[in-house]
């Protein structure tokens, strides 16, 4: 049931017979009209009415009262306008991106009673699962990830493509149809696309080249998917409008917001999108079963583990004046990404400034009971080094560390080996294409869900980034301030 509010502004009730003070002379059956309309004022008290059933666009509610009442609502219709008990249906055009107050009132007995209904979807409202009918396993998955949260039937899209890993740029558009169509069939309140193992992940010949306008190259097509019908005209990178500008050299990152506030503002036609996926099905389903344990964990208070981050230059900060998109500035994410933690102080934190990747030594040759990870570099590698702690979310930054999700790159071996989320990119992202690791980390410390945590962290938009893990996976309660 919604959060229910009521404000008792009082009540008034009725006086006797007035009595004649120069005479006194009131005869015995004014006396008891007199007694029993007092009586009759304290048996009719309004108190406080109350509210049944759960507060959802399109819903209805039971509103009751311990006497008939005159009711009023802010919007929506009522079943009748007095009574004891009467039915509320809540409009069906609420709450598409941030939950609605509605307000009713009650007025008998000589006094007014008011509240307030909180309206919002439920998450599983908010949800499309891509499968790939194509691909033996692919609804497999999906279902899986149904059942997990408890997601309806209609979360359920299956959009067919040959290729389980790349869709030809002349594709793209009948693609995009299909999964759009999906989206209009639940509702405009959607706000997240899990595609799953079977649905393609790169996309050809719609994106020129952030450092060469005149040649083409491969992309997420997570990353286009993202901007729902808004893609179809893309044909470059953009500065992501769901980015929130931090700063790794001063340690000074905006408070986490979600998704619903950002899309109330930057427009309900963007999603968030990140994926569950894998060598096969199965252990794309091990992403989701992780998932489920590390969230038990989290809220028994248990989740624990080591932070690991893996810088390159050395035991001390490079120049501060770094541009962005520099190697300096991929090694302020990692001192960005230490310092959050060290500050967070939930657990120990391992920092290694040797230019050799943990698992290659001078480098500690091994990570065990790894939670977090950050780290960089080396081109399509995977030192197997850690052993990954349930709910580990890491990232590697290397031009290709997701280039392959089936086998080899660094996302695909971490995935392999048991981590709950990874980030990388499928192409050449460039430093500036690659997610402010510090930001991301920290957004989740926040609060954040893994996909709000990746996109306000990920300054260029339409680009190279896939992120691997439920979207809705949220390790840390959510700071308000």
């Amino acid at each position: 049931m919604s959060p229910l509010t009521l404000l008792i502004l009082g009540c008034v009730t009725r006086d006797g017979p007035a009595v004649d003070e120069d005479t006194r002379a009131v005869d015995d059956s004014a006396q008891d009209s007199a007694q029993d309309s007092v009586l009759d004022s304290e048996a009719c008290e309004l108190g406080e009415p109350s509210v049944d059933g759960d507060a959802v666009p399109g819903g209805t509610l039971t509103l009751r009262a311990d006497h008939s009442a005159r009711w009023e609502v802010s919007a929506g219709a009522l079943s009748a306008e007095e009574g004891a008990e009467v039915t509320w249906t809540l409009p069906l055009d609420l709450a598409v991106n941030v939950p609605e107050e509605l307000g009713f009132a009650a007025t008998a007995c000589g006094a007014r009673a008011e509240g307030l209904v909180t309206v919002d979807w439920p998450v599983s409202a908010r949800v499309i699962v891509l499968y790939n009918p194509l691909v033996s396993g692919s609804e497999d998955v999906a279902r899986a990830y149904l059942n997990a949260r408890a997601l309806p039937e209609t979360a359920l899209c299956g959009v067919p493509h040959e290729d389980d890993t790349t869709l030809p740029g002349a594709s793209f558009p009948s693609f995009l149809s299909g999964t759009l169509a999906c989206v209009e069939q639940v509702g405009p309140q959607v706000q997240l696309i899990v595609p799953v193992y079977g649905v393609p992940y790169k996309v050809t010949d719609r994106i020129v080249d952030i450092a060469d306008a005149t040649r083409l190259v491969t992309v997420s097509l997570d990353a286009l998917l993202v901007y729902g019908a808004e893609a179809m005209a893309l044909t470059q990178a953009v500065y992501s409008p769901l980015y929130r500008d931090g700063d790794s050299v001063t340690g000074t990152y905006p408070r986490a917001v979600t998704f619903g506030q950002q899309r109330e503002v930057k427009g309900d036609g963007l999603y968030l999108v990140t994926r569950l996926d894998g060598a096969d099905a199965a252990a794309a389903i091990d992403v989701i079963d992780r998932t489920v344990e590390a969230e038990q964990l989290a809220r028994d208070g248990l989740l624990d583990g080591v932070v690991y981050v893996d810088g390159r230059f050395g035991d001390s900060p490079p120049d501060p004046a770094a541009s962005f998109g520099s190697y300096e500035w991929g090694e302020w994410n990692m001192w960005g990404v230490r310092g959050v933690f060290e500050a967070n102080g939930a657990w120990p934190v391992v920092w290694d400034g040797n230019e050799a990747e943990f698992g290659t030594a001078p480098a500690p040759l091994n990570c065990p009971d790894a939670l977090f990870y950050a780290g960089w570099y080396s081109y399509y590698n995977y030192n197997d080094a850690f052993v990954w702690a349930p709910g580990a979310v890491g990232g590697h930054l290397d031009s290709c560390s997701a280039c392959d999700l089936r086998s080899g790159t660094w996302s695909a071996e971490a995935l392999k080996r048991g981590i709950t989320a990874t980030f990388g990119a499928v192409n050449e992202p460039y430093v500036a294409g690659m997610p402010e690791y510090d930001q991301l980390f920290y957004a989740l410390t926040q609060g954040a869900t893994f996909a709000e945590a990746a996109y306000q962290s990920t300054v260029v938009g339409a680009w190279m980034m896939v992120f691997v893990g439920d979207p809705l996976y949220q390790p840390f309660d959510r700071v308000t301030r």
